[in-house]
């Protein structure tokens, strides 16, 4: 799997590749009701937000994907870095990003109860060091999972990369058991865990790291 940076051809796969692995995932459920998430408007929000993320990320250079033999992206990685190109509040509202507020208030998301978690808290405080960077999101190809691809995008080229550009902790958090498992497999450290409320359940928010 070829490891490169994501190109503007490429979007229209990635955001596939992203809303096909979080649209499931627990802390999205719990933001919604599932009469929503049974629409068809769930997956054009979810697609919204998706395109949103990428744009900000692509802009910066801070889009990264595993791509096959053909050069199709299977697996992505948006990443952030402590110094240099970070993400800021602007990025968002420079993308248009409020005109999705409405849409996801309207549709029983329950925004103040997610700002523990979303955008609103420094990963990069949880570990020690000058120069970290923080993988935000990292999706793979549903056909294939189970395949060891998602180790080998954070240890054969995630990790090989930001430690060749200088930085030497990578951060990231996850809101399942099953993925502190698998970060913990692949090194990465417990460095805190807190319970938080949302707006159709609750969820556990752990953050993990790992020096290279």
């Amino acid at each position: 799997m070829d490891f490169r940076s994501g190109l503007n051809s490429d979007k229209p796969q990635i955001i596939n590749l992203l809303v096909d692995s979080f649209k499931e995932y627990i802390t999205t459920k719990n933001m919604f009701p599932q009469e929503f998430r049974s629409s068809a408007k769930f997956d054009k929000l979810m697609r919204k937000y998706f395109a949103l993320e990428v744009n900000v990320f692509m802009k910066k250079g801070l889009v990264y994907v595993g791509a096959d033999g053909k050069g199709k992206p299977r697996a992505v990685a948006l990443i952030e870095f402590n110094q240099g190109k970070r993400i800021n509040n602007w990025d968002y509202l420079s993308m248009d990003g409020l005109r999705l507020l409405p849409e996801i208030i309207k549709n029983g998301f329950n925004g103040f109860n997610a700002f523990d978690i979303f955008k609103f808290e420094d990963l990069f405080d949880k570990v020690k060091g000058k120069k970290k960077c923080v993988v935000e999101y990292l999706a793979v190809d549903r056909s294939l999972r189970g395949q060891g691809i998602g180790s080998k995008m954070l240890n054969n080229h995630i990790s090989p990369y930001v430690k060749k550009i200088g930085y030497r902790n990578i951060i990231l958090e996850t809101n399942t058991k099953k993925n502190v498992k698998f970060y913990k497999k692949n090194n990465f450290s417990v460095r805190s865990v807190k319970h938080v409320n949302l707006s159709h359940g609750d969820v556990n928010d752990w953050v993990l790291s790992k020096a290279i």
